[in-house]
Parts: C-alpha cells; sequence; structure tokens
C-alpha cells in the first residue's frame, strides 16, 4: 500500500513478532460503504470488511485525526470486542529537531551533507568506483576547463583504513552509504520534519481486538468535509404553476473514491466542534520542592496480617441491542411522485375546414408544437432526475437518502437530484424598495407544499420555455411562499399615500370622575401603480408592518414575512392598480373630565351599550351640562367681542373730544360726543354685567360636571 496516499486507512497489521529479515504483509483496506454528509461541515463514514488477526490499523490523516478520535466506534460484528486504541504522540517538528545533532539539522544538498559528515565512516560509489573511508573534509580546488578558465570543483578527501588519503570530485559521487547509524537514523528524522512543512505525513492508530481468529469489522467516525450544497431549477408556464428541480452538489476531497457507497444527504447543523486529542496537553505545576522535609525517619516495625478480599463479581453478559452495529443517522422514507406529465395540447377541425385555416392559425399551431416539444423536454428532464433519492424527517433534521449505491471518484464533484415535483407559482413583477423610486423586478413567487424545506441556493429559472434569469432561493419551509427576483423590469411607476384617524372609542372605565378610553388609531397606505404594459400584471410591493398593528380587511392572497407582508396589486393594461392597506393599533388613554375625546366615547356607550338608567341618566346630564358650559362659553366669546368693539368705540370718541379746540365754537359738538361716550359706557358695563354672570354659571355648571361624573362608576 502506497503510504503516500492523502487519505484515511484502515489496514490489518502482521500480528506476532518479525524477525530481523521478516517483511511486512500487504495490508488489508476496509472500503467506505457509508457516506452521511451535514450541513455543519462534517461527515458521518462507516467502513466494513473482514479482517484476520488481532491488531487493526488506522492510517489518518493529521488533518482528521482529532475529529477521529473523539468519534471512532469499531464494532466487531462476529462477537468480539476492541481491547485497547494506542496513537504515537504528536510532537511538534521543533521538538523533534532539539534531540537531531546540529550538523543533522543544518545539512542541505550533497557538499552541505558530506561538509558535516566529517569523521563519520561512508562508502562512496562515483567516477572513481567504490572508496570507503572517513570523512576529512569537502575542499574547493580550481582546474582548468576546455578553453583554459578556471573552474572552482568541490573534492571530497577521505581517510581509507591503511591510512592514505583519496580524493574524489564531488559532482562525480553517485551514491553515499552512511556507516553511522546514528546519523543515517537522524538524517531520516530531519526529511520528516521537513515533510511536515510540504507532503502529507499519516498518523498510525493502533487498534487491538481482544481475541485473534477472522472479524466482521464496522468502523465507524466523523470528520471535516466540504458542506454540501443545493442548487435548482425551475419551468414556470402560465396557468401550469412551477416544475421545480433540486440538485445536490457533493464534494469528495477525502483522497479516496467513494465507490458503490450509501449516500444521504442531512438538511440541518447538528453541534459539532474542533477539539485537539492527539497533541500532548501540559498544565505548568509550582514546585513544592522546598517542602521536602529536612530530617529523614527511620521507618516504625512493620506490621503483619491479612483481609479477606471480596470475590470480583461475574461478568455481566452483553446485551443484545449491544451488540447490534450503529446504523449512523440517515434512513429511508418516501417522497411524493411528481405530477403526472401533462398530456400533449391537441387541436380539432372541424370537418371541411382545413382548406380554410388562415395563415394565422397555421403560425398559432407552430407555436403549439414548440410549446409541446418544451413541454416534453421538460418532463424528460424530470424523468431522468426523479426517483433518485428518498427523504424523510429524522427529528430537526430532514434527509435525503440515495436509492441506489453511489460512485464519486477522488477529488470530484457529483449532482444528485434531491427535489423533483410541481409546485405552485406564478410569474409577477416585485417591488422590493417600493420608496427608492426603484422599478419592479421580475420575480416567480414559489408556494412551498408540505413534502419538505427547501434549502437556500442558486436557482436558474425558465419561463414559458425559455431562460429568463437567475435567482438564489433562501431556506423556504414547509406551507411557506417566496419571492424569486431574476431580472428587472421597466414601464411601472409607484406611489403611495398615507392617512392616520382614529376611530372606535370605547370606555373601558369610569371612576374618581377619570375616564379610562380605549381606541384604534387606523393607519391607512393607498398604493397606487401605473402601468404602461399591453398585458394586465400582478404586482406585489413590499411594506413594512408597524409594531403592533393588525391588517384590517387584508386583500387576498398577501405574503406575510416576519415584520414585513406583501400586498398583491392587480394592475390593467394600459392604465392603474389601486389597493388600500389598512393597519390598526389599538390605543388607551385616561382623561380627567370630558374632554372630546371622553365625549365621543360617552356618546359611542350610550348609543351601542345601551346601559342602564341609573347609570345611562347621570351620564347623559353630564353631558347635557356640558353642553351648557359650552354654550355659556360661546356667550362669553361674543359678550367679549361686543366688549372690545365698545372699547373701541369709547377710545375713538374720546379721541375726538380731546381733538376739539375749547371755546363756545365747538360746545355743541362737544356735548354730543359727551353723550356718546356715556352711552357706550353704558353698554359696555352692561356686557360686563353679562360675561361675570356667564362666568358664575359656568362656575356652577362645572362643579355640577363635577359631582355628577364622581357619582358615575363604571368598572
Amino acid at each position: 500500500m502506497n503510504a503516500l496516499r492523502p487519505l484515511l486507512l484502515l489496514a490489518l497489521a502482521t500480528s506476532g513478532c518479525m524477525g530481523t529479515g521478516a517483511t511486512l504483509q500487504p495490508a488489508a483496506e476496509l472500503p467506505v460503504t457509508k457516506v452521511v454528509l451535514y450541513q455543519n461541515g462534517v461527515g458521518y463514514f462507516e467502513r466494513r470488511g473482514t479482517v484476520v488477526g488481532k491488531d487493526l490499523e488506522l492510517r489518518v490523516r493529521p488533518d482528521q485525526i482529532n475529529d477521529v478520535l473523539k468519534s471512532l466506534t469499531v464494532l466487531d460484528l462476529s462477537g468480539s470486542v476492541a481491547s485497547s486504541v494506542s496513537l504515537p504522540v504528536e510532537r511538534s517538528g521543533d521538538e523533534v529537531a532539539m534531540h537531531l545533532p546540529h550538523e543533522v539539522r543544518s545539512a542541505q544538498g550533497m557538499m552541505a551533507l558530506l561538509s558535516v559528515l566529517r569523521g563519520a565512516q561512508v562508502e562512496v560509489h562515483g567516477q572513481n568506483g567504490r572508496q570507503i573511508g572517513r570523512v576529512v573534509g569537502v575542499e574547493r580546488s580550481q582546474t582548468a576547463d576546455g578553453d583554459g578558465k578556471l573552474v572552482e570543483t568541490p573534492i571530497l578527501t577521505l581517510l581509507a583504513a591503511d591510512d592514505s588519503v583519496v580524493k574524489t570530485p564531488v559532482a562525480g559521487i553517485d551514491k553515499v552509504v552512511i556507516g553511522d547509524k546514528t546519523l543515517a537514523v537522524g538524517l531520516q528524522q530531519s526529511m520528516d520534519i521537513a515533510r511536515r512543512d510540504g507532503a502529507w505525513k499519516p498518523a498510525s492508530v493502533q487498534v487491538r481486538m481482544a481475541d485473534g481468529g477472522s472479524h466482521d469489522l464496522l468502523v465507524s467516525y466523523i470528520h471535516e468535509v466540504p458542506v454540501w450544497r443545493p442548487a435548482y431549477r425551475a419551468w414556470v408556464e402560465a396557468g401550469k404553476g412551477v416544475t421545480l428541480q433540486g440538485w445536490a452538489i457533493v464534494d469528495n476531497v477525502s483522497g479516496e473514491a467513494w465507490k458503490d457507497v450509501d449516500l444521504t444527504l442531512v438538511v440541518g447543523s447538528p453541534l459539532s466542534f474542533r477539539y485537539n486529542l492527539h497533541t500532548p496537553h501540559r498544565v505548568p505545576r509550582p514546585d513544592l520542592s522546598s517542602r521536602l522535609p529536612q530530617v529523614a525517619e527511620a521507618p516504625p516495625e512493620p506490621d503483619v496480617g491479612y483481609e479477606d478480599a471480596p470475590a470480583p463479581p461475574p461478568e455481566a453478559p452483553m446485551a443484545e441491542a449491544e451488540k447490534k452495529p450503529y446504523a449512523g443517522p440517515g434512513g429511508g422514507g418516501a417522497m411524493p411522485r411528481p405530477a403526472p406529465r401533462p398530456a400533449a395540447a391537441s387541436k380539432a377541425y372541424k370537418k371541411g375546414k382545413m382548406a380554410e385555416a388562415s395563415a394565422d392559425e397555421a403560425g398559432d399551431d407552430g407555436e403549439r408544437q414548440r410549446a409541446q416539444q418544451e413541454s416534453s423536454r421538460r418532463d424528460a428532464a424530470i424523468r431522468q432526475a426523479q426517483a433518485l433519492v428518498t427523504g424523510r424527517e429524522v427529528g430537526a433534521l430532514y434527509t435525503y437518502r440515495a436509492q441506489k449505491p453511489v460512485t464519486v471518484p477522488d477529488r470530484s464533484a457529483a449532482l444528485i437530484n434531491i427535489v423533483s415535483r410541481k409546485a405552485d407559482g406564478q410569474e409577477v413583477f416585485l417591488f422590493r424598495e417600493p420608496n427608492s423610486g426603484q422599478q419592479p423586478y421580475r420575480a416567480v413567487l414559489l408556494r412551498n407544499g408540505k413534502e419538505s424545506s427547501l434549502e437556500g441556493g442558486p436557482i436558474t429559472l425558465y419561463v414559458d420555455g425559455t431562460f429568463a434569469g437567475e435567482g438564489y432561493i433562501g431556506r423556504v419551509g414547509k406551507d411557506e411562499t417566496t419571492f424569486i427576483p431574476y431580472a428587472r423590469e421597466s414601464g411601472f411607476a409607484l406611489n403611495q399615500r398615507y392617512e392616520e384617524t382614529i376611530s372606535d372609542r370605547r370606555i373601558a372605565k369610569i371612576l374618581g370622575g377619570r375616564i379610562w378610553i380605549q381606541a384604534k388609531r387606523v393607519y391607512t397606505r393607498t398604493v397606487n401603480i401605473d402601468s404602461n404594459r399591453d398585458q394586465p400584471s400582478t404586482c406585489y410591493v413590499k411594506l413594512h408592518r408597524t409594531g403592533g398593528t393588525e391588517l384590517v380587511d387584508p386583500p387576498k392572497d398577501i405574503v406575510k414575512a416576519g415584520g414585513e407582508f406583501f400586498v398583491p396589486v392587480q394592475v390593467p393594461a394600459k392604465t392603474k392598480g389601486t389597493v388600500k392597506i389598512i393597519e390598526s393599533t389599538p390605543i388607551s388613554s385616561i382623561e380627567t373630565g370630558l374632554t372630546a375625546a371622553a365625549i365621543d366615547a360617552l356618546k359611542y356607550w350610550l348609543t351601542n351599550s345601551k346601559p342602564e338608567e341609573a347609570l345611562a341618566g347621570p351620564i347623559r346630564e353630564a353631558l347635557a351640562t356640558h353642553d351648557d358650559i359650552s354654550k355659556q362659553e360661546q356667550r362669553i366669546y361674543e359678550l367679549q367681542q361686543q366688549r372690545d368693539t365698545l372699547d373701541q368705540e369709547q377710545r375713538r370718541i374720546q379721541g375726538n373730544l380731546d381733538a376739539l379746540p375749547p371755546g363756545p365754537v365747538a360746545a355743541d359738538l362737544r356735548k354730543k360726543l359727551v353723550g356718546q361716550l356715556d352711552d357706550a359706557s353704558k353698554k359696555a358695563a352692561e356686557v360686563a354685567k353679562h360675561i361675570v354672570e356667564a362666568q358664575v354659571k359656568i362656575a356652577a355648571l362645572r362643579e355640577k360636571l363635577r359631582v355628577l361624573l364622581a357619582g358615575v362608576e363604571l368598572k
């Protein structure tokens, strides 16, 4: 077996002790029989096979060793058990290098190696034949080449067994055998250290079985793998819904081909993590040497006695459930079959009319034939893709299990069909940014059924048999609806109007002259979409929902998504489509006295609640008193206007009096103006009197209102 293959190998090692001349027997590999891939970056693997002997060797890639150690399970279906698991201690290259000679650590290349081997016994094979001796050193000699130029040539000097010194050019050496075993082993270790920075170096895990013989082994473990990804294709036809296909892209980068394996793909992410079990973990310890005793004490005389040790309990038999192999995650199930292929459309012609078919009818017939061909091609793709997997729920997970064995070569990707079915859907226009002034998207509205969830991935869309664009589908649960935008569209203009009102004021409680009121704040959005398209359009507008609100009489086919909703707007050709969205938010307030909100709530309560007269009478009297107060306040306002007019009139007359010259010439006019001023003063005094009377009445009415409200209790 090639030890450099970058994969996890399981092999049966030769049992017993080998002599010096013993050779390793070829190791038998346990093939991968089951693979379960999760979406959290781990894979579950099972290997199954028969091995002979007690020792099982697992050769593991360094990036897999920690996952394998924390998940490894070895089951002997023949009845035996694994008694121990051992593995070499992981040491860093720096730690290993500290134990090597400095000369070996620093040697690089033939010349450098021969230089650091000074004094070592070597056997050299080269252009001067076979030479044996101890390395004296490497010197640089200058010799002339064919053109007479001096060339520096490294020369190896050896001290032979007869104490003679021999030389040989380093460039002519083909082979060097190191006679010093310690240096040879150190050189091998230095190569191992260098190898850690480059090629893969496996770690060997030894599993020892409790007894020899033949073992039917099932070995399972997990380790990190690339995440499998879904990709979708969708065919959309007007009035026929959506034909949906989903494919899983599976990558095999394990370093070993998966041949005829039981493959399961799992939707969901069980908790998983990295944990270093291979590298020794050391904890610093305090040095308590100072606490050692300073004086030694002689041991006491020994005590002699005996103890009755209880007999060991009999070994419990293995439960039958423990003898069964772990089946691993995944499983079967049945996924609903796709809808049957629609029958090809046909056209019945009336007898005797074939000769009268117009050119337009012939064109329509050609269009029907093209549509039939496209439908047949799509149906053929569905037939080819269906029945490859079965799906079922396993707790919080959903599994897709291949119905037949799957082969995925090493360093290859495979596409496996996981979804093939008809779905409810249609082509629409989607305003995702209704306030940005952007044009809508062309999109596919897809309603997922009850079969299974759809995981997020890219999707290629074909509309009426033609490639229309690409989109991305997020995770769609059962009975959920999603929009898949795939192109921009022009020809629409959107605008919105907003209106806010308070309605449905209701009395919740009246106590101590305070009135608790509940009402609704109504927020109305009017969405208008103008279209210059020649065909009617279904547009969806994405709107944000105000927190704590509820939609009042929402339009049909509205799509809710958390704090947002998508409202449909039917837009006729070359005209405008309108829809109103009404949101209602409950509000409450506490009113002291008969405010405008309290009056509206009390009137609504009297009209709709049919209260008892003992409670309704004081409320009606309170409302009538409030009306009287309002009338008196209105009278005071009118009287104040009269008083202001009279005050202005008095100031005008007084000004005219002040402007008259003294003497008898203006006596008559002065007398007249004085009379007018006196009349105005009397009228002003009368108005002031009426204002005071009205204010007194208002005070009395307010006191009456206070007493009335204080006497009303509604809980």
